[in-house]
């Protein structure tokens, strides 16, 4: 990878592998001042009382719940807004458990709460070998139940393997009517 500055069109060489191209103003003016202090962290996901709880059995580096994905497949469907409580089981080693397009927090890993410092929203949760992370999970408010998102291993081989599952987002109330099967379709 190459990544050059240049500070005029004059100096553009294109080469094979150039990714990246950052070409500076003829005049550079001073960028506004940075605040003295950041934003504080987002707000604690709160899980009510009764929240619904799903399970996730990672087993060794290919399902979910004994199962490989299929993009055929709705695995999961959850209502628009909703907080639920995620409990990630790993039966054997290491994984990293990333769920798209949602919010969540780290509730307790084989019972124990996570430090101060690993307490905030994540985008992907180490599962450590042989144990259960609980996940405070919230989903977002746009609806559609033909477009999942997913949820996997984020280690890639495991990924490549089929460590993965799909879930749709509904209108609240409307979780029994969606189909558990989509049409694929294959580009030619």
């Amino acid at each position: 990878m190459l990544l050059r500055t240049v500070s005029g069109a004059d100096d553009i060489d294109e080469g094979d592998f150039d990714l990246v191209r950052i070409v500076a103003a003829p005049r550079l003016a001073a960028s506004p001042p940075l605040p003295g202090r950041l934003t504080g962290a987002p707000a604690p996901i709160v899980v009510p009382s009764g929240a619904r709880v799903r399970r996730f059995r990672l087993n060794g580096h290919d399902a979910i719940n004994g199962k490989e994905m299929d993009m055929s497949r709705i695995d999961e469907v959850v209502p628009a807004g909703a907080v639920e409580i995620w409990e990630i089981e790993n039966t054997v080693y290491a994984h990293n458990f990333h769920i798209h397009e949602v919010a969540f927090q780290v509730l307790d890993v084989d019972g124990v709460k996570p430090a101060a410092w690993a307490g905030g929203h994540k985008d992907t949760v180490y599962v450590p070998p042989k144990s259960t992370v609980r996940l405070a999970v919230r989903f977002g408010r746009f609806t559609d139940p033909g477009t999942p998102y997913m949820y996997h291993c984020h280690i890639l081989r495991h990924e490549d393997s089929g460590m993965m599952g799909q879930f749709v987002i509904v209108k609240p109330g409307t979780e029994d009517r969606v189909p558990r099967t989509i049409p694929v379709q294959h580009h030619m």
